[in-house]
């Protein structure tokens, strides 16, 4: 890829960013600390400002206006090309747009645009096939998006093996990085020690995915508390966000939504919190949406981490928040579910000896009582885990199953019994009981 290539699509995105942000070029200079002369002239697509140096503008704009690292690492994703696979074009037909938005080029193998075509024409699946067709619509009329033909042996190997050979060829005609955008796991494996080219699976993707957000503005909302959010937009003299914007996360703290960022503050008082959460999500604002910190958590599940029963019955009842949302690491996306996946709020609740959590949960016709995790484990496996006992009677009394076994083959009986031979704690010290196993 030629550096001017990558110039031009950098210098556009440098623009958006810093309009969406709304500043000038003159704001960004003073922000950078340099001339707006020499930034006007990096920012001027078809210039000759170097790319090292646009580059360096581009992370410093990134830098400058609050981006998180995830933000930044998708801000400069025109630094690369991306090739598509045939399972994640039918799973988002709206990915070559979104790709094209991202990458500098997207380049769809021919062998992908076979399949695409013989869908299309062959699959008694109406739906399929009108899929395929709008995909291959797509992929006409856009300068950066481009085929490529694999020049192999057609007749050997799968297709998969072709399209990273596709890669390879890309990688080395535009001495660049490049990710292979996929829904099937089994290329991460096949893309052993190739440092030039990276699976991204289509859930990361989707999951990781932001568009250019006005950080400043999100972080004003987020340090705001009233009791009515109805003049919000005079008092702080800012535009109200979309609803992409209100999901993003926050540049600072672990990963946090604006709503996980109201559960987790305890600070402010409950009204305000309240009041808060209901104008976000009348504002498109998701309230199941997880953070994007260590356990992948939405916010019913901070609620319960947190303690606070209050703001827990608020989002399941009044906000309709789902009791059945598990953490889930997107960056795991198609590969063998890890053990902590799946760790929902009664789980959650169940674990640390909630007592009032796991009734109220139970109490929820939605709440799924035998859902397992990643380790196998159901909400009444870790109760019986720590020897809580009153959760176990609560979680059989609401129906939930005993005789479901976890990964190691242990019902929660088993579990208990464990729990009473080595005397485990969840808290504190402990005193070691014995009985004997059955």
């Amino acid at each position: 890829m030629s550096e001017q290539v990558q110039c031009d699509f950098l210098r556009k995105r440098m623009v958006e960013l810093r309009e969406k942000n709304h500043k000038s070029q003159s704001d960004m200079a003073e922000l950078i600390g340099c001339n707006k002369s020499t930034l006007s002239r990096a920012e001027k697509v078809g210039g000759s400002t170097s790319y090292k140096t646009v580059l360096g503008f581009a992370e410093d704009y990134c830098d400058k206006l609050g981006l998180t690292t995830e933000q930044k690492e998708q801000f400069l994703r025109g630094t690369r090309v991306v090739v598509t696979d045939t399972s994640a074009l039918l799973k988002n037909v709206q990915l070559i747009d979104e790709l094209s938005r991202e990458y500098s080029k997207v380049i769809v193998p021919d062998i992908v645009e076979n399949e695409l075509d013989y869908i299309k024409d062959h699959k008694k699946n109406n739906s399929l096939s009108t899929t395929a067709w709008q995909i291959l619509k797509s992929i006409d009329g856009k300068p950066n998006v481009i085929t490529r033909d694999f020049h192999g042996n057609k007749n050997s190997g799968n297709n998969d093996t072709k399209i990273i050979s596709v890669a390879r060829a890309c990688a080395e005609e535009f001495n660049c990085e490049v990710d292979i955008i996929t829904n099937d796991a089994g290329f991460s494996a096949r893309l052993s020690g190739n440092e030039k080219i990276h699976a991204l699976f289509l859930g990361t993707y989707i999951a990781r995915k932001q568009n250019l957000t006005d950080i400043d503005t999100l972080r004003k909302i987020n340090a705001y508390y009233a009791d009515s959010y109805d003049d919000i937009e005079k008092v702080l003299g800012i535009s109200i966000p979309n609803a992409d914007e209100l999901n993003a996360y926050l540049p600072e703290g672990n990963g946090f939504t604006l709503i996980i960022s109201v559960v987790r503050n305890r600070k402010e008082p409950m009204a305000g919190r309240k009041a808060k959460i209901r104008w976000l999500i009348a504002h498109g604002a998701d309230v199941n949406k997880r953070d994007n910190g260590k356990y992948y958590l939405p916010p019913l599940s901070h609620s319960v981490q947190n303690g606070d029963f209050e703001m827990f019955k608020f989002l399941l009842h009044e906000c309709g928040a789902d009791p059945n949302v598990g953490s889930r690491n997107p960056d795991d996306s198609g590969k063998i579910r890890q053990k902590n996946d799946g760790n929902m709020p009664l789980m959650i609740a169940a674990w640390d000896n909630k007592k009032e959590f796991v009734r109220e949960l139970c109490n929820d016709p939605r709440t799924s009582l035998n859902q397992q995790d990643g380790n196998g484990f159901t909400a009444l496996i870790k109760a019986c885990y720590w020897g809580w006992l009153e959760c176990r009677d609560i979680l059989l009394e609401a129906g939930a199953d005993p005789k479901i076994v976890d990964r190691d083959g242990y019902t929660a009986e088993d579990r208990y019994m464990e729990f009473l031979e080595t005397g485990r704690r969840r808290y504190g010290s402990y005193y070691k009981k014995t009985a004997r196993r059955r």
